[in-house]
């Protein structure tokens, strides 16, 4: 069985252990980093199949900025990218319909609070070509 490798880039120390326990650890593997400068460092180091990206990290918009970096990195401009975030609730915008424009160049949109399942579909529907979950 070939694992997925998951990078989770996400401030809350809380949020990175609930993703651990939501995902199944037999069949992916979960790297996490607590900044934006510090997923940039793991994407040059190694290869991922995914990215979990929290939108809010240092400033409220560090992780729009690390998923443009992504997008214009020849290397990783093909690795998909999942934002997770509870910024929509606070700001009332629909950040799912933002995907795939230059305002929000990722895969998929993920509101937090999340469940477990809401995750593995994320995840799997990313994984598998079928974007736009939120």
């Amino acid at each position: 069985m070939n694992r997925q490798r998951i990078l989770l880039i996400e401030d809350d120390l809380d949020m990175q252990h609930a993703v651990r326990a939501m995902l199944p650890q037999t069949e992916l593997d979960l790297f996490c980093c607590s900044t934006g400068p510090a997923g940039w460092a793991a994407l040059q180091k190694s290869e991922f199949d995914l990215v979990l990206l929290d939108i809010m990290l240092a400033t409220p918009s560090e992780g729009f900025h690390l998923c443009y970096q992504i997008r214009e990195d020849p290397r990783l401009k093909h690795l998909p990218v999942i934002m997770v975030s509870a910024i929509g609730r606070r700001t009332g915008m629909d950040y799912a319909k933002e995907l795939g424009s230059e305002y929000a160049p990722a895969d998929a949109f993920l509101e937090k609070p999340f469940d477990a399942d809401s995750l593995r579909a994320a995840i799997n529907a990313v994984l598998h070509k079928k974007v736009g979950v939120s």
